[in-house]
């Protein structure tokens, strides 16, 4: 029996498939327990290290340490999200400020885990990757990728998925993917999934080639592409071995957690192309000798002696399976029909990171696509949707599973979030400047004052260099709680490149994101979670696409950070050396010239980028300028003339 539960507790009766439930972890405990956070610390436990559910407080769990504990829980809400990490860290926030947060779940890529002689050493892992991280009062999902992105990497084998790591690319095989679950225990584990990315160029080039055709024929671009849009992605035979590869390995890791040989299979099939090999070199006399039954019995036997092989289950790992299909709605409905057909998987991923070539509403189609045909008692997981007008409609399609990479962009970007899910008002603070603030769900959207319609602030901008408000009035996170955080120091902060500046934005960002979810789960509750999605909409729009570009003070910043540590490390260098001998640098002339020249260089260049930067920022601004004068003369050609 599955360790992980999940419970519906309210269906929306509205015209979406809202619906607000629980994923619970469960498990059974001894008496010993860390002296912290009440776990079981058996290193050679098969089930998931579990904790107290995060109602209970501390004093609960302190008082209740070296007792005999029957159950023990950890529960995510839903609609809800794992904290999206980077290399098992949420970015930015400190393990203090992290539980702050209102998330019962942390994501890890086992990508961004992986070194150069792994995972080979994991087998001498002694504990979890729970306890490693320090978050054992969590419920940990691992999967292979990085849900907050799609990097484009080598194709797939029916023997290995590729993987972007630190190093580069490598390839990622099964038998290596179940030893860093057994390896790791993660209390939910995503299986392996042949991901096809998004090709618009090659699908664009087939839709060109038809119609050069003219004819009934059909070419071979179009061939490739058939079951696929013309505008979106791989031919249907490679998305057709996607969801077959996936599916095989579907079904091994679900063969191997409860014990049995997973990769019996493949060795037999390694060891026939042996076979055929060696007889292909023998005479002809020789290979008709060989009798062909004789060839099949020993593989058989091969087959039943590795499959009988039984190994150690790992049943307290729940699985949570990838729904594929790409754009192909024939292959998305199969996939994942064929999916929940396997009983012993306890949730379902759909990643549409690798259909960022298509719109929005082609995205959101596919999507409902593989949901209609996913069984309604068991959680649905999403990738790739993380902005809150993506989350509404997502949710409405029957989501319940997302991830933090949204807050952590805005982070990234120096944005800090304004929007709130349920009704606005504007209030005036003590210095007259009118402030945004949330009145939270209890309230009616019409009862409220219009708020501005912006989703975020951008602490970069000058213009909050002299606000001395919170960023957000009413909002009780680490950094607006009791005003002890203005708009100002913000900025202050982000200008001098302090840590403390992301860690006060990451607080801000991820507490409004938990709070939008709080909101939604009791506007699901209430009845009135369509109406106040209408409502969110129009007033906050749609996300701006984030391009990658940083704001042009970041830019100044970041050049000046560079030549500063550029500097120090020259000025260590000297100084270690002039203690050690008590003389001056023994470098020569020449080495001096040498670095003196590429320091000049460095400072040209930045002083380019710096000129090119503010250029562009001036041109920007003489064409609005010159936007404005043409309105006005044309305003002006079209007033009647006075006779």
């Amino acid at each position: 029996m599955s360790p992980l539960t999940f419970n519906i507790i309210r269906q929306s009766t509205q015209r979406t498939a809202a619906r607000r439930g629980t994923l619970v972890m469960t498990q059974a405990t001894s008496a010993t327990a860390h002296p912290n956070t009440n776990i079981n610390i058996n290193a050679n436990a098969t089930t998931p290290v579990t904790t107290t559910t995060p109602s209970e407080s501390a004093n609960e769990n302190r008082s209740r340490n070296g007792h005999d504990k029957e159950l023990v829980k950890r529960v995510i809400e839903t609609p809800g999200c794992f904290m999206h990490t980077i290399k098992g860290t949420v970015p930015h926030l400190t393990p203090d400020t992290l539980r702050l947060q209102g998330f019962g779940g942390v994501h890890v890529s086992i990508e961004q885990l992986l070194q150069d002689h792994q995972p080979g050493g994991f087998d001498k892992w002694p504990f979890t990757l729970s306890k490693f991280l320090n978050l054992q009062d969590m419920i940990l999902l691992c999967d292979v990728r990085d849900p907050s992105r799609f990097v484009k990497v080598p194709v797939n084998s029916s023997r290995h998925v590729s993987i972007k790591t630190h190093k580069g690319v490598r390839q990622l095989t099964l038998e290596e993917y179940l030893k860093i679950i057994r390896a790791y225990q993660p209390d939910i584990v995503s299986t392996f999934a042949a991901q096809v990315a998004d090709d618009v160029e090659a699908s664009t080039a087939a839709a060109t080639c038809t119609k050069r055709s003219g004819s009934g024929s059909v070419s071979d671009s179009e061939s490739e592409a058939q079951g696929a849009s013309p505008s979106s992605g791989p031919g249907l035979k490679r998305v057709q071995r996607s969801v077959d590869r996936s599916l095989k390995w579907l079904d091994q890791i679900l063969l191997d957690r409860q014990g049995g040989d997973a990769l019996a299979q493949d060795r037999a099939l390694e060891e026939a192309k042996r076979r055929k090999m060696k007889l292909s070199s023998l005479s002809a006399e020789t290979r008709e000798s060989a009798s062909l039954a004789q060839d099949t019995q020993q593989l058989n036997l091969l087959t039943e002696k590795t499959a009988s092989t039984t190994r150690k289950p790992w049943t307290g790992v729940s699985v949570f399976a990838h729904v594929l299909g790409a754009h192909v709605e024939q292959e998305r409905i199969r996939s994942a029909q064929e999916t929940a057909r396997r009983e012993a998987v306890d949730g379902f991923i759909v990643d549409a990171n690798p259909l960022q070539g298509a719109s929005k509403e082609t995205i959101l189609s596919l999507l409902k696509v593989s949901i209609e045909h996913l069984p309604a008692e068991k959680p649905r997981m999403v990738y790739g949707l993380q902005t809150p007008e993506d989350v509404l409609r997502s949710i409405a399609l029957g989501v319940d599973l997302f991830d933090t990479s949204y807050p952590s962009h805005l982070t990234e970007d120096g944005k800090a979030s304004l929007y709130s899910f349920g009704s606005h008002k504007t209030v005036t603070s003590n210095n007259g400047t009118s402030i945004t603030t949330m009145s939270g769900s209890d309230s009616t959207l019409g009862e409220a004052t219009v708020a501005p319609t912006k989703r975020w602030i951008n602490l970069w901008d000058d213009e909050h260099a002299d606000k001395f408000v919170p960023i957000l009035e009413g909002c009780e996170c680490y950094a607006c709680n009791g005003g002890r955080h203005t708009r100002a120091y913000i900025n202050h902060l982000l200008k001098a490149h302090e840590m403390l500046a992301t860690v006060l934005l990451m607080s801000h960002n991820m507490h409004q994101y938990s709070k939008f979810f709080s909101n939604i789960r009791q506007s699901i509750q209430d009845g009135t979670f369509e109406h106040h999605s209408t409502a969110f909409t129009e007033k906050f729009g749609t996300e701006p696409e984030r391009t990658g570009e940083i704001h042009v003070a970041q830019a100044i910043v970041e050049a000046a950070l560079s030549k500063r540590n550029r500097l120090d490390g020259n000025s260590n260098g000297n100084n270690s050396s002039s203690d050690s001998d008590g003389e001056q640098s023994a470098q020569s002339k020449e080495e001096k010239a040498e670095l003196k020249r590429k320091v000049k260089e460095q400072e040209r260049r930045e002083r380019k980028e710096k000129n090119r930067m503010e250029g562009m920022q001036r041109k920007k601004e003489k064409q609005q300028q010159q936007q404005q004068v043409m309105a006005k003369e044309g305003l002006r050609e079209a007033m009647p003339r006075e006779s």
